[in-house]
């Protein structure tokens, strides 16, 4: 395994990626916290939520359910079944009605949802459900691009993009049969600037992660 994946890794505990995910978070608490009172369950819908992310983060709270939404079915059991539950859905159309949820959260999935139409689509679905949530992304213009782990993948024309998938197996992107193939799976990730996601929530607060000085992500806050 590389060193790039290693820091990557979002199923190590304390890995970098996950420590970043601690801190972010942990900033976020205290703003969230105020929101849930002891008499009745707060309500979040997590969109392409993985159990893994709140358990690495360390949340706790049994005022919470937490409603992990994804294209695959994803298997929940034991004490876990209390907090949270698992349903398929599209993030473009949420199968919910405004009120069903006391927070939308979104943890990077925005940057895969095809093209920027619909992600337009994608936050619409989010301000509909709820006027709270908190959406991150990667920043694009941080050098290392976090689902290829290749410096400086994201400014590669998706034309040539889509020659290396076909002939390289590189990490998120899995490798194409086709150049067609390749260029769908090239265009499935498009990275945003502070502006493009500022476009897409203009109402929230953006937060910007740094590291060394240059944006690592974006955090949309409506809370």
């Amino acid at each position: 395994m590389s060193i790039f994946k290693l820091l990557v890794n979002h199923d190590k505990k304390n890995s970098l990626v996950n420590s970043f995910r601690r801190k972010r978070f942990e900033l976020l608490k205290s703003r969230l916290e105020k929101h849930i009172r002891p008499d009745s369950l707060f309500k979040i819908l997590d969109i392409g939520g993985d159990l893994g992310y709140w358990k690495n983060i360390g949340w706790q709270n049994s005022q919470c359910r937490i409603c992990l939404l994804n294209l695959y079915a994803t298997e929940i059991s034991g004490e876990d079944s209390k907090y949270f539950e698992s349903v398929l859905g599209s993030a473009l159309h949420l199968p919910y009605q405004p009120g069903d949820f006391d927070l939308v959260f979104s943890n990077s999935v925005i940057e895969h949802v095809g093209s920027f139409e619909n992600q337009l689509q994608f936050a619409k679905e989010v301000k509909r459900i709820s006027d709270r949530y908190i959406v991150q992304t990667p920043s694009f213009w941080f050098p290392l691009e976090p689902h290829s782990l290749i410096p400086f993948f994201q400014f590669i024309p998706h034309s040539i993009r889509a020659f290396l998938i076909m002939w390289f197996d590189i990490n998120y992107f899995s490798k194409a049969s086709t150049y067609q193939e390749a260029l769908q799976v090239s265009r499935s990730t498009l990275m945003l600037t502070k502006k493009q996601f500022k476009t897409l929530f203009p109402g929230a607060e953006i937060q910007v992660e740094r590291l060394f000085g240059i944006p690592k992500s974006y955090t949309a806050i409506k809370l």
